[in-house]
């Protein structure tokens, strides 16, 4: 097949014998014109064949032209015989020049088709280093590349497969579709050195056709390709493994630093006061002993929240937080914890704005009740004494929204996006405050998980506000947050 033209043999040869018998035909009706003219216009005939159907249509036409010229137009007329020498000389350069323009003009031709080719192909594979460049994932930059493939080398399916930590072929990506007649597949490996990663397989359109050398040459650029894309993927992951391990060591000091602290002093109190109370040489009325046993058992609680945060957080970072939920009254809820929550708050005026009828909500009381008395031991940790706290719930069609506002110093601004990281806490207060900063950050990997949002803001007058949503409608029992960074 000529690589200038797509088209089967008979339609192109067809198109050339019918360009010469419509000229002959034409010729023939005008009046006698010179023989060099005739000569010419058969000539253009034959550029034109060459140009845009091929090489062997304008020899052909070549051929054709120099017979119709020798019969219609050459003494004696209709028929071969030549009485003129000269005549054969004319008809034979004629025949020369024909066949040495048809070959340069189909050169010419092949070559500027070549050259836009080139240039498409440079364009596709420019246009694919810029789109892989910005793709780290290997489920999308793998399907373009076969996709590529495919426009490129034109054959009618493609596929990567890459050797598993197995030593198994796995088929990564697919484009096009295997052809319904038999073929053959043609496999690139895809090597780095002397190590062999997987293999670029693309069908072949035929049997009979195969790939000719420069689709054979796309195919290993396409491969290096895929190669660079494979290497990459495999740096950005070790590059975040090592970024897991720098931040798990990161939050290993951090937490060794942070809850350090808070389970020592605790302890220091619950060891001093049973001292005191072991110490028979002191005498100490009932009334002392009770104070010094209930600040015993306040230790104990707060040693006992400590410890049920640092399990709580566990649980939602390791994926294994499924809260088991059923309906429940947020109303009713939000109550009990500020009731239960009294002598906690008894430095604040405490505000409870609810309306008299909340939808219910599919939820774990217990969870949601771990949420409210985190953001309210929280409001009454960071605000002076005697400012007001306000708990308010509102409900629309999908959800119900409550807040839990205080007249406190407030979060300064760059605080807000990173309140709800673990071990964060407010600058300014924070030696007012104990725990080790992991309560915001349990709230909202509680509230997550049941589908809604957490979020701080600034309150209206000043002071903080903490807002969380409960969807109304059913959502998924479980939603797991392996891997999440609270």
């Amino acid at each position: 097949m000529d690589a200038t033209w797509n088209w089967s043999a008979p339609p192109r040869y067809a198109l050339s014998i019918g360009g010469v018998v419509i000229v002959t035909v034409l010729l023939t009706q005008l009046p006698a014109l010179h023989e060099t003219t005739i000569s010419m216009i058969y000539l253009v005939v034959v550029l034109i064949s060459a140009t845009t159907i091929g090489l062997v249509p304008a020899i052909l036409a070549s051929v054709l032209s120099f017979l119709a010229i020798n019969f219609f137009f050459v003494p004696p007329l209709h028929t071969l015989a030549v009485a003129d020498p000269q005549d054969i000389v004319k008809l034979l350069t004629f025949l020369v020049v024909g066949v040495i323009a048809s070959t340069l003009a189909s050169r010419a031709r092949e070559q500027a088709n070549t050259a836009q080719r080139s240039a498409t192909e440079l364009a596709a594979l420019y246009g694919l280093s810029q789109t892989l460049g910005a793709e780290v994932s290997l489920d999308r930059a793998l399907p373009l590349l076969a996709q590529t493939t495919i426009q490129l080398v034109s054959v009618p399916s493609c596929a990567i497969l890459i050797y598993d930590e197995n030593g198994f072929l796995s088929q990564r990506a697919l484009a096009g579709a295997q052809p319904s007649e038999p073929t053959r597949n043609v496999d690139i490996f895809l090597r780095i050195g002397a190590r062999v990663l997987g293999v670029l397989r693309v069908a072949q359109r035929s049997l009979q056709e195969e790939l000719a050398p420069a689709e054979h040459e796309r195919l290993e650029m396409i491969a290096t390709q895929v190669v660079l894309v494979l290497e990459r993927a495999r740096l950005v992951d070790e590059a975040s493994r090592a970024r897991a391990l720098a931040e798990a060591e990161r939050v290993k000091g951090t937490l060794f630093a942070s809850v350090s602290h808070d389970l020592r002093t605790p302890l220091a109190v619950i060891k001093g006061t049973v001292t005191d109370l072991l110490d028979d040489a002191v005498a100490r009325e009932r009334p002392a002993q009770r104070e010094m046993l209930e600040a015993v058992n306040d230790e104990a609680d707060r040693l006992n929240r400590l410890v049920g945060n640092l399990l709580e957080m566990s649980r939602i970072e390791s994926g294994s937080y499924y809260p088991a939920r059923n309906s429940q009254d947020v109303g009713e809820l939000i109550g009990n914890v500020v009731a239960r929550l009294r002598s906690q708050l008894a430095r604040h005026p405490i505000t409870v704005d609810i309306p008299a009828e909340l939808p219910p909500v599919q939820i774990s009381y217990m969870h949601i009740d771990q949420v409210l008395t985190n953001l309210l031991e929280n409001a009454a940790s960071y605000t002076p004494d005697g400012t007001p706290i306000v708990v308010r719930a509102a409900a629309d069609d999908t959800q119900i929204e409550v807040t839990v506002w205080d007249r406190g110093p407030g979060i300064p601004e760059g605080l807000y996006a990173r309140i709800f990281e673990k071990f964060v806490r407010v600058a300014d207060s924070e030696r007012h405050a104990n725990g080790a900063g992991l309560g915001l950050a349990i709230c909202k990997g509680i509230i997550e998980a049941h589908g809604g949002r957490i979020w701080a803001e600034s309150a209206p007058g000043g002071g903080a506000q903490f807002v969380f949503t409960l969807p109304t409608v059913a959502v998924p029992a479980a939603r797991p947050l392996a891997g999440r960074q609270l």
